[in-house]
């Protein structure tokens, strides 16, 4: 996939959570994806399936939700590195933490994800 594409694909995808489009996020998807993603303490959850890596997502209900791409990295052909800064207010707690993922695109869809969470514990808890 040109490297245009692969940077319209990460902005369209990350970009459909904070605007609550979920559809788009799961349309982006490969049925069959494989992501791996950080738990609380700080390792890695193996989550197979589009239908599972949405479960995981917090659920932004009753939380103040503001997310900004802060940065979109094209690897090559397959790969693109996204960086996302979430803010959120929620119960008087705040939140604002950083995520990274790298996405390998097969077809015009996430094929693998893999995310890393500055404050792994504390974004549990907050969205807990």
């Amino acid at each position: 996939m040109p490297g245009g594409d692969l940077d319209r694909l990460a902005r369209g995808f990350f970009g459909a959570y904070g605007e609550g489009d979920l559809e788009t996020m799961r349309s982006l998807l490969a049925e069959d994806a494989v992501s791996y993603i950080t738990n609380a303490e700080g390792g890695v959850d193996r989550v197979h399936g589009h239908e599972g890596f949405m479960a995981r997502l917090p659920d932004p209900a009753g939380a103040r939700l503001k997310t900004a791409i802060t940065q979109v990295v094209v690897i090559d052909d397959e790969r693109v590195m996204t960086m996302i800064e979430i803010q959120a207010e929620r119960r008087g707690r705040t939140l604002h933490n950083f995520a990274a993922f790298l996405a390998r695109v097969l077809d015009d869809q996430i094929a693998e994800l893999w995310m890393v969470d500055a404050k792994p514990a504390y974004s549990d808890e907050f969205w807990s």
